[in-house]
């Protein structure tokens, strides 16, 4: 991708940002140090409409003229539980903490931005509105900043967001039309029975033998009562109960995730699957209950505003996306107006840039910051 000279200009505090931010990885809601400093370099760059939303996300306003449109751009600014193994020398200094996602990534692009559009503001007729949203990872920091007001004042137009993905190759950027990450859902199934001595079983009721009958019944929910053409995947990842090995389990929990591309199927296999925990209680003696933990509705990408950035980028370098399982909560402010989610390629085998992400030794090739960065400016100045 070309990449111009304002852009390159850019190039060496990017890098910068990138490796303080990526030093201090924080949880969810908790990413008190990442603000303090975004907050820094916002202040370097002598804006003045900024509001702190959901804790600890940031919101800025950076106004054009009377009247136009609202462009926002959206980075996540948290980490993930793991221990780094890149081995760089700005590796992280929270043990058991890394930005093994991207996310620091993200954020120097943003950040980045920000020092264009400080130089550039006169000439930019959109209000701009930059958002660093905290807790992508854990349930979702999207949607209190929206109902906090991230979407109004300036009501904005359409929103955009970048990822780094190591299944694309680096030099690419994957953007399509339509559905392009998965709804997904984490929940709890909750199993309750009648504790008794092993010896006694008819005294009791099995919580461990109804987990293995509900677990049968999953599947063939999904292989026979689910149209073929419908992607979706109904997956059990953590299975535990019962105090002894003497004595029937009183209590069992299942840790499952549920994820498609179509809001109304999960609600179908939602209601399905409470149907079989009702039947279960007349069968079996068996209380279940189900709790749904994490919510993110699909990433859809609006087909007029991805057309068009589709058209701004070289043909060579654009790849189309086939929908991902996995989630963003993104998705939230999709629902709520047009959104384009962007792809950047990172995977370089020559470099050794091959590990997916959240894995604890996922790395990237700074240049590709600035590409990112490109895509920003051709949206702001050429859409």
């Amino acid at each position: 991708m070309f990449i111009d000279k304002d852009i390159i200009s850019l190039r060496e505090k990017v890098i910068k940002h990138r490796r303080a931010l990526h030093k201090i990885p924080e949880l969810g809601f908790n990413v008190y140090k990442t603000k303090d400093y975004i907050l820094k370099v916002l202040e370097e760059c002598e804006f003045k409409n900024i509001e702190i939303l959901a804790k600890t996300g940031i919101k800025v306003v950076v106004p054009g003229v009377e009247g136009a449109k609202t462009l926002a751009f959206r980075t996540d600014m948290d980490g993930i539980l793991l221990n780094e193994n890149t081995g760089h020398s700005f590796s992280s200094i929270h043990k058991g903490c890394m930005h093994g996602c991207g996310h620091d990534g993200h954020m120097a692009m943003l950040l980045g931005l920000c020092h264009w559009l400080a130089k550039n503001r006169k000439n930019i007729k959109d209000n701009i509105v930059l958002v660093f949203q905290p807790n992508e990872e854990d349930g979702g920091g999207a949607l209190p900043m929206i109902e906090e007001g991230l979407l109004k004042n300036p009501k904005v137009d359409a929103i955009f967001g970048i990822h780094i993905l190591p299944e694309i190759e680096q030099g690419k950027v994957g953007l399509s039309p339509g559905p392009v990450m998965a709804q997904t859902s984490e929940v709890d199934i909750i199993l309750r029975g009648k504790s008794a001595h092993g010896a006694l079983p008819h005294k009791g009721n099995d919580t461990i033998v109804a987990a293995a009958y509900f677990i049968n019944l999953i599947q063939s929910l999904i292989s026979r009562t689910v149209d073929p053409n419908e992607k979706v995947v109904f997956s059990i990842g953590r299975i535990y109960g019962g105090d002894a090995r003497n004595v029937l389990a009183e209590k069992v929990v299942l840790e499952c995730t549920i994820r498609t591309f179509s809001e109304k199927l999960y609600k179908e296999i939602k209601d399905r699957v409470i149907d079989i925990l009702k039947s279960m209680e007349y069968s079996q003696g068996i209380k279940g209950e189900y709790i749904e933990r994490v919510y993110y509705p699909p990433v859809i990408n609006h087909e007029k505003w991805t057309k068009g950035i589709m058209d701004l980028l070289p043909k060579s370098q654009l790849q189309r996306v086939l929908p991902l399982m996995i989630s963003e909560d993104f998705s939230y402010y999709q629902k709520n107006i047009p959104g384009v989610f962007i792809f950047l390629g990172s995977r370089n085998k020559e470099k050794g840039y091959i590990y997916p992400l959240h894995s604890s030794s996922f790395d990237f090739d700074e240049n590709i910051l600035l590409h990112g960065l490109q895509i920003y400016k051709e949206i702001i100045t050429k859409y």
